[in-house]
């Protein structure tokens, strides 16, 4: 079971100070904080793909209709409501699991794809993070392409 984080906030939680903010979780009312801004409060995160944590306000300023708005999957199987891709969504017909990308916007393979955490970018399946230079880069046999360092990915 997954701990819940609490912060030691004395102030709104409007930035990554406050450990729970950084943990992509709400506050609780175990933290100190006061007139609290964390944008995960009043939001079901547990469940939501690490893109849609990512773009936590593009997500809560979306409307109902913009959420119910459908989209044809990559494989040509379906079309599904984007509150669906929120997180992994398997194809009901090929089996193959997408996710909705707020980077992109637009539908992911997640069999191709990956989101980098400390970027906070959807990536192509061949990049990888160079923990020397702390940017994302292209050929994962490659050196990086910004550095020259080579293989020193982050773990995720």
């Amino acid at each position: 079971m997954e701990t819940k984080t609490t912060c030691n906030c004395k102030g709104q939680c409007k930035n990554n100070r406050c450990a729970c903010r950084k943990n992509r979780q709400p506050c609780s009312e175990n933290c100190n904080c006061k007139n609290c801004q964390n944008p995960y409060n009043s939001v079901e995160v547990e469940g939501m793909h690490i893109c849609t944590l990512d773009a936590i306000e593009v997500y809560k300023a979306a409307t109902e209709a913009q959420l119910n708005e459908t989209l044809e999957l990559p494989c040509g199987c379906e079309e599904v409501a984007i509150k669906d891709l929120l997180d992994d969504y398997d194809c009901s017909e090929c089996g193959e699991a997408y996710y909705y990308s707020f980077c992109w916007g637009e539908v992911a393979q997640d069999s191709t794809t990956w989101h980098c955490e400390i970027c906070k970018t959807c990536r192509d399946w061949r990049e990888w993070h160079c923990e020397n230079c702390n940017k994302c880069t292209y050929g994962v046999t490659l050196p990086c392409e910004h550095c020259g360092a080579d293989g020193k990915y982050a773990e995720f």
